[in-house]
């Protein structure tokens, strides 16, 4: 992997690398299950019935959206429009918009819970903190927070992925608690968990959070 800092725009090889591998990626997931529908779950237990659930980062819209639009209202963003594209077909009652993570913008207090799996990773480090706030100011009061991303320390990296360039960066576990934390939220849980894509074990790192 190589720092990707430089004259290489981060979002457009990660909008380019999931148009790319819209399809590879929908059956990256094994025999082994990933842990994210337990923590959805979770989730869903806290709602009320047709609750207003944003999902920044929904790529297909399977399987998270097609629960969650069981019983709730889903919007989702996602910056690869072959993904949009995917999550209107698996899940034609929800809302869902091409676009970019950081940039978007909804109306104060529009949503129950957001959501934001596998995504957070793929944004510069230096955004991570104004996307929490965003969503924080997004949630009405006592809405919920659950997002997930991979448990390392990268700052800003390029890798292959799937067989196509793909920007990582993250932050340790430990400082992702303090950013949700500094943008006003109190952690309810978090946890460590070990994923599967294909023989590869990836850590983790899940919060469920609440707005007070």
């Amino acid at each position: 992997m190589n720092n990707a800092k430089g004259s290489i725009n981060p979002k457009k090889v990660v909008e380019q690398g999931y148009d790319q591998v819209a399809y590879d990626y929908a059956c990256l997931e094994g025999e082994i299950k990933w842990p994210r529908m337990q923590w959805i779950k979770k989730l869903l237990n806290c709602l009320e019935p047709s609750s207003s659930v944003l999902d920044l980062g929904c790529g297909s819209g399977d399987p998270a959206d097609i629960e969650i639009a069981k019983k709730h209202k889903v919007t989702g963003v996602d910056i690869s429009q072959t993904q949009i594209n995917l999550a209107r077909q698996k899940v034609p009652n929800g809302q869902f918009i091409h676009g970019d993570a950081c940039s978007v913008d909804f109306p104060s207090t529009s949503f129950d819970a957001v959501i934001s799996f596998y995504t957070m990773e793929h944004i510069p480090r230096e955004e991570h903190g104004s996307v929490l706030g965003h969503i924080y100011q997004w949630l009405k009061a006592g809405g919920y927070l659950l997002i997930s991303m991979e448990a390392g320390d990268y700052d800003d990296v390029m890798g292959e992925w799937l067989g196509v360039p793909m920007f990582i960066t993250c932050f340790n576990p430990e400082m992702v608690k303090q950013l949700v934390v500094h943008e006003g939220f109190a952690v309810l849980e978090s946890a460590i968990e070990i994923q599967m894509e294909g023989k590869t074990k990836i850590p983790y790192h899940w919060i469920f959070a609440r707005k007070p």
